[in-house]
């Protein structure tokens, strides 16, 4: 078996596409597609499932400390600033959740 050079999952050798990412693996596969897909990384393929809750949690608490900061507020900003909170939160925790990944990749390749 060998395996399909943008996704890496194992390929039959009779396959001219990859079943998966559409990947042409045969010299004429290759030539009617156009040439061969350069290989796309993931988001944060570098860590583990548990780093990928990040965003979940800190958007969780952003939204529940805006909760908390609005209880003595209006009906407007009560309906509108924990929702905000909520996908602010989670914006930051997927700019944290990069970071983390540059970290861990920039010290892989020291």
């Amino acid at each position: 078996m060998r395996l399909c050079p943008a996704c890496s999952i194992a390929v039959e050798a009779s396959w001219d596409i990859c079943p998966k990412c559409s990947q042409a693996l045969s010299a004429r596969a290759i030539e009617q597609a156009g040439g061969v897909k350069s290989k796309d990384p993931n988001f944060a393929t570098n860590l583990g499932w548990y780093y990928h809750t990040i965003p979940f949690i800190t958007a969780i608490t952003a939204a529940i400390a805006g909760d908390a900061a609005v209880q003595s507020s209006g009906a407007l900003v009560k309906t509108i600033f924990p929702p905000l909170c909520l996908v602010f939160g989670g914006f930051v925790g997927l700019i944290i959740l990069k970071e983390i990944s540059e970290m861990g990749r920039n010290k892989d390749s020291d």
